[in-house]
């Protein structure tokens, strides 16, 4: 998994080992990267002796280690004690702050369902497909009324399942999307894994009969133009990951890289 700043060379003799990615931390500046960046996979005991002793024994931080362990044996609970953490390694301004503190209210009154669909997505942008699947699939197996969000989550991992080639696993989730929300987004999604795998998959006639046949042709058309752009210009890869975005954020990632495109071309042009 990346994304880990590293700030200066290694000054403690037992690296804080972050079980949950597999990375070892050696400074306070990247714990403090670490916990708000990667805070959807810590687990409820993240505050805890380990990181207590990695604090006083390895960082030289007694006093913050002594202050965060009686906050903590006051009743606070984990996105709490989180912040003041963060708070008080001071490596984050009062803005960054400010944004990781609504995070965290908004992570603290999510329901459990809804904390691992964040975790699936969040697995899901950083391209770890595999870990999104199986936490969708934990999703998938509880009970849950809200059929949107269920939507939400089968679209998702239809997602997930077509970044490793799953094609057809990948079609049975969006269809099951679809059906729910009916979105035109998630319809253009089926054509375009379909026309990808033409041989290989179908594309039910609801869906067919649910979009027009101009915008059916208006869609290919994006796609070839895609496909050709990636190929002169080596783009394949941002195309994979515009396409990977959520239905909220693709069309502005879309956007984004056609802008980008556009400018590059520009450039080369004089």
């Amino acid at each position: 998994m990346s994304g880990l700043i590293y700030c200066r060379e290694p000054e403690v003799t037992e690296p804080y080992y972050a079980k949950e990615t597999g990375l070892s931390l050696y400074s306070a500046e990247e714990l403090s990267y670490y916990i708000v960046n990667y805070v959807l996979l810590l687990p409820e005991d993240f505050i805890g002796e380990r990181l207590y002793r990695f604090l006083g024994h390895q960082l030289g931080l007694a006093e913050l280690e002594g202050r965060l362990r009686r906050f903590m044996s006051q009743g606070a609970d984990m996105y709490q004690g989180l912040f003041v953490l963060v708070s008080e390694l001071r490596y984050y301004n009062e803005e960054e702050l400010l944004q990781f503190k609504q995070k965290l209210d908004g992570l603290k009154h999510a329901g459990p369902l809804e904390l691992l669909k964040q975790r699936g997505d969040f697995f899901l942008d950083v391209g770890q497909y595999g870990n999104a699947i199986h936490t969708y699939d934990r999703i998938l197996r509880e009970p849950s009324q809200d059929e949107k969000f269920l939507a939400g989550v089968w679209h998702n991992r239809g997602v997930a399942c077509a970044q490793l080639w799953q094609y057809q696993e990948a079609m049975e989730c969006l269809v099951r999307a679809w059906r729910t929300l009916s979105l035109d987004s998630i319809a253009r999604e089926i054509f375009v894994l379909y026309w990808m795998k033409p041989d290989l998959l179908i594309i039910p006639e609801e869906v067919k009969a649910s979009v027009r046949g101009e915008t059916q042709y208006r869609w290919k058309e994006e796609l070839d133009a895609f496909q050709k752009n990636a190929a002169y210009m080596g783009k394949a890869e941002e195309i994979a990951q515009a396409f990977s975005k959520d239905v909220i954020r693709r069309r502005e990632a879309v956007n984004s890289l056609i802008r980008e495109w556009k400018q590059e071309y520009r450039e080369m042009a004089g």
